[in-house]
């Protein structure tokens, strides 16, 4: 056979074994639908499509591990579904009912309920993100229940107090007598419920969350676990107190605004494990812009270099997590002056791109002025650097940090204990600056953002406060 046949076969096989762009099959009468993996979908981009969660999904399949799925893959889709084309999102405003945004987006109040998977669809508060389905999907009216091991159909049609054939009609099973651990199961007419066990709530503040915040997560459980979470393809970090775990989530201020996965899975003590994904949506940070001119003498100090070596640096203290928290209520203002420069803003230096940000709060105060700690903390770090001069930085606990740069001098050494309020340096102008000031920076989970944010009297702790909440 010339090479030029073999060529042409070849070619023809992988035609033939390409996987053909179908989004979803029939799986026959009574059968669930079956998805076909396309290039550059993920289960959540799967689940989000449907209506369900990644958990349900992966327990239909039999998947080990949700992040290897690969093209041309068929996945079963465990009802109940809200299969639409795409899906966008509303924020709840003051005042603001589930029924008033479903008709004001031609939706039937449950669908809404559904696909949101809403513990309570009378109870919804302001700044809470809902995602609805955009096309002809629609879903049926019910609680979704999670099979849990040694469960019967009958046992959980009389828990609900539920007829067992509308549960058989409801959930197309051709076997009654055959429900799995972990199966989803639509229970007409129940209050909608999507949390699974061992997971009691899961809260989530402030939202929708802007570029520059930092994003508090609360997951309550019915006992205690081992918990792990990601969100930005980065991991969580949970501190417990008082039996909630917690964790705090710095967005950086060049995240691109849109819908972002958080996923959660908690492990119990006999390894089983059990998983929740949320959708997370960051808005626009307003930041506007700033040209900064450095003197002739100093410009040595935009060295790459001596950047990088200095970014190194402080990498070693900005991602520290102590599992004791210190602060409690809004921070102080580490200095009592007007702020000359707000966090966000794009800067560019000498007239060049506007490719990087300012990454602190800086505050016009005089020479020699004292800076303050503005919560209790532990110093991490006291010395001088090349670029940010005289430099400060302070562990206030589960992954929040706070820098002090351009300082005159430095009060306090590393390993010392601070009080809110005590002196730890005199404000300055060393370093990289153009005038006496302060530049604040505040770190959580290593990621720069706005430390107004912590000054604010709704800070990220501060609703749970309000509520007697650790």
């Amino acid at each position: 056979m010339s090479i030029r046949r073999k060529l042409f076969s070849l070619l023809v096989l992988l035609m033939l074994a390409w996987p053909v762009p179908v989004a979803a099959q029939s799986g026959g009468p009574g059968q669930p639908p079956v998805h076909i993996v396309q290039w550059g979908e993920t289960m959540f981009s799967i689940a989000r499509r449907y209506g369900i969660t990644v958990d349900a999904l992966t327990h239909a399949n039999g998947i080990p591990d949700p992040r290897r799925i690969y093209v041309g893959q068929r996945l079963l889709i465990p009802g109940p579904s809200v299969l639409a084309d795409a899906w966008t999102v509303h924020v709840v405003r003051p005042g603001e009912s589930l029924k008033a945004i479903a008709r004001q987006y031609g939706l039937a109040w449950w669908t809404v309920a559904l696909a949101n998977r809403l513990l309570n669809p009378q109870l919804l508060s302001a700044g809470q993100v809902l995602r609805l389905p955009v096309g002809e999907g629609r879903a049926p009216h019910g609680a979704l229940h999670t099979v849990r091991p040694g469960e019967t159909l009958m046992a959980i049609a009389f828990h609900y107090g539920a007829s067992l054939w509308d549960l058989v009609g409801a959930n197309g099973l051709a076997n009654p007598a055959v429900v799995l651990p972990g199966q989803y199961l639509l229970i007409p007419g129940e209050r909608p419920s999507w949390i699974p066990a061992p997971f009691e709530s899961l809260d989530l503040g402030p939202l929708p969350v802007r570029q520059g915040q930092a994003l508090r997560v609360a997951v309550r459980t019915e006992e205690p676990v081992y918990l792990e979470g990601t969100l930005f393809d980065r991991p969580l970090r949970f501190a417990e107190e008082g039996g909630v775990y917690y964790a705090l989530v710095g967005v950086h201020a060049f995240t691109e605004p849109g819908l972002y996965e958080l996923t959660l899975v908690a492990t119990g003590d006999g390894g089983e494990q059990a998983a929740v994904s949320v959708g997370v949506v960051v808005e626009e940070g307003g930041y506007g812009y700033e040209r900064i001119d450095v003197p002739p003498g100093r410009t040595n100090l935009l060295d790459p270099v001596l950047v990088a070596a200095e970014r190194e640096r402080l990498e070693a203290v900005r991602n520290l997590f102590t599992p004791l928290r210190r602060w409690h209520g809004p921070f102080l203002r580490p200095v009592e002056a007007a702020i000359s420069s707000y966090f966000g803003t794009r800067r560019s230096y000498n007239g060049g791109p506007y490719n990087s940000y300012h990454a602190g709060v800086d505050f016009d105060a005089g020479m020699g002025a004292p800076v303050r700690a503005p919560a209790d903390g532990a110093v991490v770090l006291a010395e001088p650097l090349t670029v940010r001069g005289n430099a400060v930085v302070l562990d206030h606990g589960w992954g929040v940090l706070t820098g002090y740069w351009h300082l005159s001098s430095i009060e306090v050494a590393v390993g010392q204990e601070v009080q809110t309020g005590g002196i730890i340096g005199r404000v300055g102008s060393t370093g990289l600056s153009t005038g006496a000031h302060l530049h604040w920076e505040v770190w959580v989970g290593g990621v720069s953002v706005s430390g107004l944010q912590w000054l604010s009297a709704s800070y990220p702790w501060s609703d749970l406060e309000a509520t007697g909440t650790p």
